[in-house]
């Protein structure tokens, strides 16, 4: 499946959305994304982005992995990672293949607004992150 990227992936974080192209462009700016990477230690130059193309696909671990050398993902939206979409529950970090850390959670603009499932969002981070 067809996909494009922003960033240059200092650190091995990949994060996975679905949108259009101009949205796309505009996420390295967003507020809500941006307070998350930095409660982690982390700012928009680690991470690279990466938007799905195809509006029902995934995109393949493998694929990703030759072009990206990440060991950890946070999936912002359904259907996002092949090998996670049968195995994995929103909110709940999970380890695919013994190396690779995978965070599924919503759409991030129906995460910005809900307090409820951004406390749900943040509990998972620290457990995959600062656990």
């Amino acid at each position: 499946m067809p996909f494009s990227t922003l960033g240059s992936n200092a650190r091995g974080l990949i994060i996975l959305v679905r949108m259009s192209p101009d949205q796309f462009r505009k996420l390295p700016r967003n507020v809500f994304l941006n307070n998350l990477l930095k409660a982690i230690r982390l700012v928009m130059e680690d991470v690279v982005l990466v938007n799905v193309e195809h509006e029902k696909f995934p995109v393949a671990l493998c694929s990703l992995r030759q072009h990206l050398h990440a060991r950890q993902f946070l999936a912002f939206g359904k259907n996002l990672l092949d090998v996670a979409v049968y195995t994995t529950q929103p909110y709940e970090p999970v380890l695919l293949y013994g190396d690779t850390a995978f965070l599924g959670a919503g759409e991030i603009d129906m995460l910005e607004y809900d307090a409820g499932r951004k406390k749900q969002l943040w509990q998972a981070i620290q457990r995959m992150f600062l656990g």
